[in-house]
This record gives structure tokens, sequence and C-alpha cells, in this order.
């Protein structure tokens, strides 16, 4: 099978010597990494990362790491476990408005106990127990730690890749991707030490991300997100920018469909919030009121800030609360304060200091009782009475991009036609289609994980299949 014959540009750079690549990649992230992994598990040797940034890892690596999965568990019924199966595909239907596709639910789901296995294979050790992931709706999320979650999964594929004989090379944005008709394979153009180069390689797969970190393009979909608001991977809006659609852009050019490119997650937990699971913190507005179900799902979450007059609001939590990585640096850079009383806490913030003890008795009674009548909340791991308090101040910060290549279960990207574009994968936050007008919290590792080996093993398989169509 041949990529369509387009129309490829006559000049470009020249192609590098040897034999074509079994496998190209776009992008060293979690998605990446599975891919690689994958594909040399299933015999292919020329396998190539070709990573944008100076560093491997891309969103993945600075992800809170939360991996929401089910698991078959030995002695315990089947029963259980496809409960368990309905139980987290409804909550991301119901995250998703029910506009995900359910074939990639489905299989995201049923893999995902699979995924978490072959990431303990790799050297992956998680924590006990499972806790509810931000926007997660259960406690059902797999972490190896509080402070490097993300970075260790980084961490172990990256190892296993280079174990097998995976090349990264790093500084080298993939540009373009056209057909080359002697070849009867692909023309992957990059760039590397500051000059245009090209290899054929017999199959491609797009881990490049979604575009957060465009201005234009998300803009292009979601006019509020300006050039005034940063992202969860930089929030501070002082690092390198590697999500600007590139792959997304390119499987375009090569007629591939693109859906839900208008739903961009916004998430209030960049700022103030020094905790990265459910249940240890109180939102408050600016009168010192609780204004949401603090356990709701991401996107009722952000509606909810976007709602407020300033679209900012409060944190407060205690001493009792796990405290994430960033806790020191916000601490730091005065981000997050500390109180040794309500009353000090409310001055710093602005509230009236019986307005929040007065907030106080009434959550905490939630908490004791795990009843919430005003906002439902079901979820609570503490009382908030223990000093000193944390607080800081949060605000929408661009997360997630639940847009982006249309695919299907195989991880083939797909046309509008609903035909595959042969020899082309797709893998983690470049495609859409699985999570819908919403996405549950703790899925988007999963996600790169499951599809990742899907487009890692189905690219190796195709490449074996066409050693014939070129002689070196």
């Amino acid at each position: 099978m041949a990529l369509p014959v387009l129309s490829p540009s006559a000049a470009g750079p020249a192609l590098e010597g040897g034999a074509p690549l079994d496998v190209a990649i776009a992008g060293s992230g979690l998605a990446g990494l599975a891919a690689a992994v994958a594909a040399a598990e299933a015999g292919t040797r020329r396998i190539t990362i070709f990573e944008k940034m100076p560093v491997i890892g891309g969103h993945s690596a600075v992800s809170t790491g939360y991996f929401s999965a089910v698991k078959r568990i030995p002695g315990r019924p089947e029963a259980e476990y496809r409960s368990a199966v309905r139980a987290m595909m409804d909550d991301m239907m119901a995250t998703g408005r029910r506009r995900g596709d359910v074939r990639l639910i489905r299989k995201l789901v049923e893999e995902s106990g699979d995924a978490v296995n072959w990431l303990s294979r790799m050297g992956v050790v998680w924590m006990p127990d499972t806790y509810e992931a931000l926007g997660g709706m259960s406690p059902r999320s797999y972490i190896s730690s509080f402070v490097r979650g993300g970075y260790d999964l980084v961490y172990a594929l990256n190892r296993q890749a280079r174990r097998l004989g995976v090349r990264i090379r790093f500084s080298s944005p993939v540009t373009s991707l056209a057909p080359d008709p002697a070849s009867g394979l692909c023309r992957v153009e990059f760039r590397s030490q500051g000059k245009a180069s090209a290899i054929l390689a017999r199959s491609i797969i797009l881990a490049t991300g979604g575009y957060t970190d465009s201005v234009a393009l998300r803009s292009r979909y979601d006019p509020r997100l300006t050039a005034a608001f940063t992202t969860t991977a930089n929030p501070y809006g002082d690092g390198a920018a590697s999500n600007t659609g590139d792959g997304l852009v390119m499987a375009q050019k090569l007629g591939a469909d693109a859906v839900d490119l208008d739903q961009i997650l916004t998430i209030p937990f960049s700022g103030g919030r020094i905790t990265n699971y459910v249940g240890p913190d109180i939102y408050l507005d600016e009168q010192g009121h609780r204004f949401v179900n603090e356990a709701a799902s991401m996107e009722d979450i952000s509606k909810a800030v976007w709602d407020l007059p300033g679209k900012t609001f409060w944190v407060l939590t205690d001493s009792q609360s796990s405290k994430g990585a960033s806790r020191n640096a916000k601490l730091i850079n005065g981000i997050v304060k500390t109180a040794n009383s309500l009353p000090e806490a409310a001055r710093e913030m602005g509230i009236d200091p019986e307005a929040l003890e007065e907030e106080l008795q009434i959550y905490n009674e939630c908490a004791r009782t795990g009843k919430d009548p005003y906002f439902h909340r079901t979820t609570f791991t503490q009382q908030i009475n223990k000093p000193p308090f944390y607080f800081g101040r949060e605000r929408p910060y661009i997360h997630f991009c639940n847009g982006g290549v249309r695919f299907d279960t195989e991880a083939r990207v797909l046309r509008k036609d609903g035909s595959p574009i042969p020899g082309l994968f797709a893998a983690g936050e470049v495609t859409g289609g699985l999570h819908g007008h919403g996405r549950l919290g703790g899925t988007s590792l999963p996600d790169c994980v499951v599809f990742g080996r899907t487009a890692g093993r189905n690219a190796a398989r195709l490449a074996l299949s066409r050693l014939s169509v070129w002689k070196a």
C-alpha cells in the first residue's frame, strides 16, 4: 500500500542515505514513547522518534501522572470487572456530553488495565492506593508519585525504548509529510542542527500533542483563548511552547479529517491550588462563598469559573492535605501564601473574616457528614481546620485539546469519507473523537498509552509487510 499520491514539491531537502525507517514517530511524549516501544516489541528495528524540543517527554513529563484504569483483579468475579468497565465508560460518556465515539471509549477502558500492567513491566512502581483525579468522578486512578507522576512514566518508557534500540533525534521538528512516488513510501522532512533534512519511512505515527500553545489555532476555535491566557504546562509564560498543532496541520494537508477542534479544556488548577487530588480543598469567590462542587467534572468547574465576574477565585486548604510538586515553587514565588489562623487568611484574601469562618463551619460539617446539600459534593477527604492554612488565587489555564485528527480503534488517521490514510497513524492529544465535549479526569495518559501501543503495533505490522517495496 502506498500513501495517496498528492503533489509533493519538486524542490526539497536531499534524502538521507541508507534504508528507510520502519517507523517514524513525531513526538517523544508518552504517546510517542509507548508507540516506539510497542513497535520494537512487534519486531521492527529501524525506529526513530523526532522530537522538536531539546528534551524528552512533552506535556506528559510535567503532568500529575494520574492514570485512570480498570484492572481485572485475580480471584474477583468477572461481573465485577464488567461493572467497573461500564461505570468508567458511562463517566467518560457523561463528561464528554455523549459526543465521544463509544468504540474508542470502550477500547480505552477495556485496555487500560493491561496498560497499567505493561507500564509496571517497564519499571513503573505504583502507589498502593487508587485516587480520584481532578474531574475523575471516581477513585480509579493509579499514580506513581504525587510529585513526579508523569515524569516516572516517561522515564520508564524512555529507558525501555533505548534498550530496544529506538533512536531519538532531539531539536528535530518534523516539518512536512509527503508521498514519495519513486518508492511508494513517505518522505519525512525535518530540521536538524539548523538545516533541512529528509528521510523515507514505511509508516508514520503522529504523537505531537495538541495546539494549546498556538495562540493562532486555539483562538481560531475558541476566541476567548487569547494570548492573555497561559497553559497548565507553562503557567507563567516563561517556558518553551511545544504543543503548537504541528501534527494536526500536517495530517490535514494529507487529507485527514478533524473533529471537535473547538473543544479546548481550560482548568483553574495551576495557580493557588497545591494539591492534585479531589477532596482536600474549598473554592471561594471574592466574597468568601463557595460557588461550585469542587469534585465536579473539569468542564463544570471551568464553566463556573468563566461565569465569575473576574474569572478568578480562591483555593484554601490546610496542613493535613498532601501537597503536589508545585508547593515549594508557589510558596517561594508568593503565588500561594500561608496563615496561622482563618482570620489572618481572610485579611490576606480581602474577605470578611466572619464570612470566611461561617463558610468553613458549613463546609466542615459537610465534610464530617459526607453530605453537601448546597452543591451535592460527595468526595471529602478531610475537614479544613488545622493550621497553617494555604491559600492562593486561581484562574482559567489552557489545559487540553479534546479535538484533533479523526482516528479509529486501530489508531489509523481517517479522511472525511471515513477511509484510513495508508501508513499514517496517530495517538494522544493530536487525535480527536475519543473524549467528545469534555474529558474525564485521569484519562489523557491512558489515551496516550493504549492508542500509542496500538499505533506502534499496527505501524510495525505495516512496515514489515512493506519491506519489499524498497531495496537498498
